[in-house]
């Protein structure tokens, strides 16, 4: 087995971890959280952050380490591929809503924890890039694009 495999098995296992997560948050979890009252929802919304947000993180420098070292490994003519920039934008928004947006509190700063249907959109936003980003990943690996 190369390197490269192993690194690639790592890459995709901390995505589908990370990007799996993401799913249940906006597809199961938030619709549940946002029938609640107010206070209700936004608690169970911090209770289970506390939770994911750590495993999330893991995931998402696993991720970027894997990546990063894979896109070093690459031929050049792959590295330049609009769909390496893609999956690039999506690590890059995470790391800053994991390690920066999150830790300082800004999404309740804002009020956007308090708006249900702008944080369920935000969420499926990020969630659509994020696929998207996968499907087109994929298709570009294998030399679709």
């Amino acid at each position: 087995m190369t390197l490269f495999n192993i690194l690639l098995a790592i890459h995709v296992l901390s995505v589908v971890w990370w990007i799996g997560g993401v799913a249940t948050v906006t597809a199961s979890l938030l619709p549940i959280f946002n029938r609640l009252p107010a206070g209700e929802r936004i608690q169970w919304i911090k209770r289970f952050e506390n939770r994911f947000a750590h495993q999330a993180r893991v995931a998402v420098v696993l991720a970027g380490i894997t990546g990063f070292w894979m896109y070093a490994l690459l031929p050049g003519a792959i590295t330049h591929a609009w769909w390496i920039g893609l999956m690039l934008l999506v690590w890059f928004l995470f790391v800053v809503m994991l390690f920066v947006a999150e830790p300082l509190r800004l999404p309740a700063k804002i009020g956007l924890i308090q708006k249900p249907r702008a944080f369920l959109l935000l969420h499926a936003a990020l969630l659509t890039l994020a696929l998207a980003a996968i499907f087109c990943g994929v298709i570009g690996a294998r030399g679709g694009f």
